[in-house]
C-alpha cells in the first residue's frame, strides 16, 4: 500500500481550511435538513399530495417519493463527478448548491391534490428528481475537498466535520417539526405551518453559496493539474481501475445509511402510525437520537485517526446487527424515555461506522478521479439501501403484519456492511494522490 510521503502536497493554513470545511459541508446541512422534513411531515404531505381514503396507501406513495430522489442520484454523481474532476471541486459545489435548496423550497409552494389534482405529486415528484441530482454530487464532492484539505494524521478528524453538519441539518429539521407542533394548532400545522421550514432552505442556499464562491480549489485537485495529469474520462476510467473501492464503498454505506432513514427519518412516523406514540413524543425521541449521533462522531473519528479505519467499520457493523432487535423492543415500551433509548442503543453502531467513513473513502481513490469513484460507490449504496429504507420498513410492516419488520431489515443491512469491512483493507497511512487500493 502506497504510503503518506514528503511529496504529497503540504496541507494549507489552518484558518484556510476551517473555511474550507465550513463551506463544504453547508450543503450537506440544507440536503439532511430537507429529507428529515419531508419524514418528519410525510404524514401531512400524504394527505396533502394524494387522495383521501386509504391514510396507509398515501403514506407508501409519499416514501416511494422520497425514494425516487435516490434512484437518480447516481446520474447526479456521474454528472457532477465527472465536473469535479474535470474542472474541479469548489466550481462543481457551487451549481449544487443552488440546485437542493431551489428545489427544497419549492415543495412548499406546490399546491394540494384537491387545488391541482394529478399535477400536485408530479410536482413534487419533478423536485425530488432535482434534489437527487444535486444530492448526488453534494456529499462526495464535499467529502472529496474536506478531506484533501486535512493536515496529515487528522483526515478523519476533518472528515467527521461534514457528518456533523449532516447531523445538525437532521437536528435542525427535527427541531422546526417540534416547535411548530408545539406553537401552532394541529388544523394550521397541516394547512400551511408545515411550508415554513421548506421555505428557510433559501437563505441558507444563499449563504452557502457565497461561501463556496469564495474558496480556492483544494490543494489535491491544484497539484492533479500542475502536474497536468487531470484525467479525460474519469468515469470509464475508474470503472475499469476502481471497481473494488465502488464495491466497498457501496456495501459499507448500507448499514448507518439505513440507520440514518428507517430510524432517524421513518422512525417517528413508525412510532406514530404504527405504536400509537403521541407525535410531539415521537419527534422528540429522534431528535434525541440524532442529538446523540452528533455526540459521537467526531471523538470516535479522533481515535480512528490513531486506531485506523477498519476496526470502527467492523465494530460498528456488528453494534448493529447484534442491537437492532434490542432496540425495537424497547421501542415497544411506548414510552417517551425508553423509545428514545431504543433507537440511541442501535444509532451508537452507526455514529462508530460514520466516523470513518469520508476519509476511508477519498482514501479510496487517486486524486485524479476521486469525485467521480467516491459518486459511483456512495451513490449507488445510498439509491440501493438509504432511499428505499423508509418505504421497505413501511412496506415490510404492513405486509407481515409485525412491528419487528424493520428491525430484521436493519441486520439484513448490517450484515452487508459487516463483510464489505472484511474486505476493505486499512487506508490510515494510504497516500491521497494514488489511493488506498492503487
Amino acid at each position: 500500500m502506497p504510503t503518506e510521503t514528503h511529496t504529497e502536497t503540504h496541507a494549507p493554513p489552518r484558518t484556510r481550511t476551517r473555511a474550507a470545511v465550513v463551506a463544504a459541508a453547508i450543503g450537506n446541512f440544507i440536503e439532511w435538513y430537507d429529507f428529515v422534513l419531508y419524514g418528519y411531515f410525510a404524514t401531512i404531505i400524504a394527505t396533502r399530495y394524494f387522495p383521501a381514503g386509504d391514510p396507509a396507501a398515501a403514506l407508501l406513495l409519499t416514501f416511494a417519493l422520497f425514494g425516487i430522489s435516490f434512484v437518480v442520484r447516481p446520474l447526479g454523481g456521474v454528472l457532477f463527478g465527472y465536473l469535479g474532476d474535470r474542472h474541479g471541486r469548489r466550481m462543481t459545489l457551487s451549481v449544487i448548491i443552488i440546485m437542493i435548496s431551489v428545489a427544497t423550497a419549492l415543495v412548499a409552494v406546490v399546491p394540494t391534490y384537491a387545488s391541482i389534482g394529478i399535477a400536485a405529486p408530479l410536482l413534487v415528484l419533478l423536485l425530488r428528481f432535482a434534489q437527487g441530482l444535486s444530492a448526488g454530487g453534494e456529499w462526495t464532492g464535499a467529502a472529496a475537498y474536506i478531506v484533501e484539505h486535512a493536515p496529515p494524521g487528522r483526515r478523519a478528524f476533518y472528515g467527521s466535520w461534514q457528518t456533523i453538519t449532516i447531523v445538525l441539518g437532521m437536528l435542525v429539521a427535527a427541531l422546526s417539526s417540534l416547535l411548530l407542533g408545539a406553537l401552532l394548532p394541529d388544523a394550521e400545522l397541516q394547512a400551511w405551518g408545515w411550508r415554513i421550514p421548506f421555505l428557510v432552505s433559501v437563505p441558507l442556499g444563499l449563504v452557502g453559496l457565497y461561501l463556496r464562491l469564495k474558496l480556492e480549489e483544494s490543494p489535491e485537485f491544484t497539484e492533479v493539474v500542475r502536474e497536468q495529469t487531470v484525467e479525460r474520462r474519469p468515469l470509464r476510467t475508474t470503472l475499469r481501475r476502481d471497481h473494488r473501492s465502488i464495491l466497498l464503498c457501496a456495501g459499507l454505506v448500507c448499514s448507518p445509511t439505513m440507520c440514518t432513514y428507517v430510524l432517524l427519518v421513518y422512525g417517528p412516523t413508525f412510532l406514530i402510525s404504527e405504536l400509537k406514540m403521541p407525535a410531539g413524543q415521537a419527534r422528540t425521541a429522534g431528535f434525541i437520537a440524532m442529538a446523540a449521533l452528533a455526540a459521537m462522531v467526531v471523538p470516535l473519528a479522533r481515535l480512528c485517526d490513531r486506531w485506523g479505519r477498519r476496526p470502527f467499520l467492523i465494530a460498528g457493523a456488528a453494534w448493529v446487527l447484534v442491537t437492532a432487535p434490542l432496540g425495537f423492543a424497547l421501542l415497544h415500551g411506548r414510552g417517551l424515555v425508553v423509545a428514545a433509548l431504543g433507537l440511541v442503543l442501535v444509532v451508537v453502531g452507526e455514529a462508530i461506522m460514520l466516523a470513518p467513513q469520508p476519509a476511508l473513502f477519498a482514501e479510496l481513490f487517486p486524486t485524479s478521479r476521486r469525485y467521480s469513484g467516491l459518486s459511483l460507490g456512495y451513490n449507488l449504496g445510498v439509491m440501493i439501501f438509504g432511499g428505499a429504507g423508509p418505504f421497505v420498513a413501511a412496506a415490510l410492516t404492513t405486509a407481515t403484519h409485525s412491528t419487528y419488520a424493520p428491525a430484521m431489515y436493519l441486520c439484513g443491512g448490517a450484515m452487508v456492511s459487516l463483510l464489505a469491512a472484511f474486505a476493505t483493507p486499512e487506508t490510515l497511512r494510504s497516500s491521497l494522490r494514488s489511493g488506498g487500493m492503487s
